[in-house]
Order: C-alpha cells, then sequence, then structure tokens
C-alpha cells in the first residue's frame, strides 16, 4: 500500500544586493525538516564555506558537518506516527494584515542583565530555600513579559491566563543524547502559565521568573513529559484566544557569528515576529553577553511597553 504524500515547501533563500551598500540574505524555513539550532548550523556552515571558497578541507572551514544520523532518536512513546498524522491535516496559515507595527530591537547589556540576576536571585532566597538557576534568559523573558503584559488594555479580567511559550534543545537531554550538530527537530515545548494580575502585580518579575526557572527545571527532568498534549494544547489555546507570547530564536544560536568573508552582519532580524503575540532573542552584534530582542507592536502599545520597560529598570537600579 502507497502511503499519501504531503507536499510542502522546506525552504527558500533571497538574496537581495544593494549596490555599494551590502546585501541581504532572506530565509524561510519548514521546521519539519529541523529547528532553529539545525537553521542556524545551515546558515553558519553555509558562510563558512563562502568565506574558505569553498574549501572543504576541515582546516580551511570553521564547521564541522552536520549528523544525520536519524536512528540515533529513540521514540518510546510512538510519537512519530501522532506527529505525522496531526502534521498532514493543519492547513497553513494564511497571515491577514491587521494594522501597522513598528519593529524595533531592545538591547539588554551584560550589566541590565547581571543587575537583574542579583536582583531576582535575592528576591527569590527570601521566599524560597531551593536552589533555583536564575539565568540571563530567565530574567530577559521576566523583564519583557511583564513590560508587554502590562501594556495590554488594563481592562482585561485579572485573572486571566497568560502563557509564555519557548522551544529548548533537547539534544543534550539522557533521552537522546544527540551530537550538537544533528540536524533535525529535537526541541520540546515549554509552556508557563500565569494570571494576569500576578504578572503585573508589584513582584511581577520575581514570580515569572521563579514559574519560568520550574517550567525549565521540570523540562530537564523529563524532556518528553508534555509531548502527547503539545497538538491539543496548542489548539485549545488558539481557540480559546488565549493571551500568549511565542520566544523565537536563542541567543545560543550566535546569529552574528555567521561571516561570509565579509565580518559579522550588520542586523539579524526574525521576520515572522509581526505582532504582540511574538518576541526574538539574540545575543548582541556589539555588547560581549549582551540581549537582543525583537518586538513588533502598534505605537500606543509600543509607548506604553517602553514606559513600564524603563519603570522596571529604575526601580531595580534604586535596589
Amino acid at each position: 500500500m502507497v502511503e499519501d504524500v504531503y507536499k510542502r515547501q522546506l525552504m527558500t533563500i533571497q538574496v537581495t544586493v544593494f549596490p555599494n551598500s551590502g546585501f541581504t540574505i532572506c530565509l524561510t524555513f519548514n521546521h519539519v525538516v529541523g529547528d532553529g539550532k539545525s537553521l542556524h548550523h545551515f546558515i553558519k556552515f553555509w558562510a563558512s564555506l563562502c568565506k574558505a571558497r569553498g574549501d572543504l578541507d576541515p582546516s580551511e572551514t570553521s564547521m564541522s558537518l552536520p549528523s544525520h544520523e536519524r536512528t540515533r532518536v529513540k521514540d518510546p512513546k510512538g510519537l512519530k506516527l501522532f506527529y505525522s498524522q496531526a502534521f498532514a491535516i493543519m492547513e497553513p496559515k494564511i497571515t491577514e494584515f491587521t494594522g501597522l507595527r513598528y519593529r524595533f530591537t531592545v538591547v539588554l547589556s551584560r550589566k541590565h542583565t547581571e543587575k537583574l540576576k542579583n536582583w531576582v536571585s535575592l528576591k527569590l532566597s527570601v521566599y524560597d530555600s531551593g536552589a533555583l538557576h536564575i539565568s540571563t534568559f530567565v530574567v530577559t523573558c521576566s523583564l519583557i513579559w511583564v513590560s508587554l503584559v502590562g501594556s495590554e488594555e488594563s481592562t482585561q479580567d485579572s485573572d486571566k491566563l497568560c502563557f509564555l511559550i519557548f522551544a529548548a534543545d533537547s539534544r543534550d537531554c539522557p533521552e537522546f543524547s544527540l551530537t550538537s550538530t544533528y540536524f533535525g527537530n529535537c526541541v520540546a515545548t515549554c509552556m508557563v502559565a500565569m494570571k494576569r494580575s500576578e504578572i503585573v502585580g508589584e513582584n511581577g518579575i520575581v514570580a515569572a521568573a521563579k514559574a519560568i526557572e520550574r517550567e525549565i527545571r521540570d523540562f530537564k527532568s523529563d524532556a518528553l513529559r508534555k509531548f502527547e498534549n503539545l497538538i491539543s494544547d496548542s489548539r485549545e489555546l488558539e481557540k480559546l484566544g488565549k493571551s500568549a507570547l511565542i520566544i523565537a530564536s536563542s541567543p545560543k544560536f550566535g546569529v552574528y557569528q555567521s561571516d561570509f568573508g565579509w565580518g559579522k552582519p550588520k542586523k539579524c532580524e526574525v521576520a515572522h515576529v509581526e505582532s504582540s503575540a511574538f518576541m526574538s532573542l539574540s545575543e548582541c552584534r556589539d555588547e560581549k553577553e549582551g540581549i537582543e530582542v525583537g518586538l513588533a507592536l502598534e505605537r500606543t502599545q509600543m509607548n506604553k511597553f517602553n514606559n513600564n520597560l524603563e519603570k522596571e529598570l529604575h526601580n531595580i537600579n534604586k535596589c
């Protein structure tokens, strides 16, 4: 019996040359092929070959070949069939124009994030005696989430659940133990839910940091724990119109390390960050250990967000 075949466009690359000004490379990438880490390994390997003028000699290129060892991926819960069937009935979404958005980038220096980590850790030590790992990722997401939720219409129900959704690389997890150059999908979806009143409350950043840290800790203890419910949970969120912030990209991808022979890129953007439902994270181009946060908001919300962000950073700096 011949199985049904479903066709999807996997990748499109567009290069635009600006005379005497440089060029841009734009990519669309279907995640049925691989995750963000796979995509950026591909980009950096491509850049490395260009810089080495096509020489595949390991001494000339700075990147190792990707690994396609699919047999190393174990599937104890039979999720391959489940996801294959779910993907077959999913229809591509058509993005509709919903109003003008302003794309902008928030840059948090290492000084900002270290101050945040120390402040959050100190606050949490008063209420929680357990050992918590408050990372740069945790405090950055907490700060931006609190500032964004606070910029929404204040008439919203204070008991309304808000969600923060991000992907976690599973290559190092005991369930998989894959090489860092594995090319494919090896991410788990992490989801944090909090009441709006908690997020915009006096200790919103601290409460958000604790919830995000707990979700990461749970993921590390069992990377497969939510895989069976991922599709149904996503559909439920979409159907009920829940407030959700989805994090795209990661500072660990090293987007500014892609050198085609002319140095690092001037600017890297995640194109599908086009509403308040998305934000992107990357390392900072010009400051070591800094973070770039990409957002797209309407003007009114953008102004409220900036005011909230400045207020939160000012309060932390006072401590």
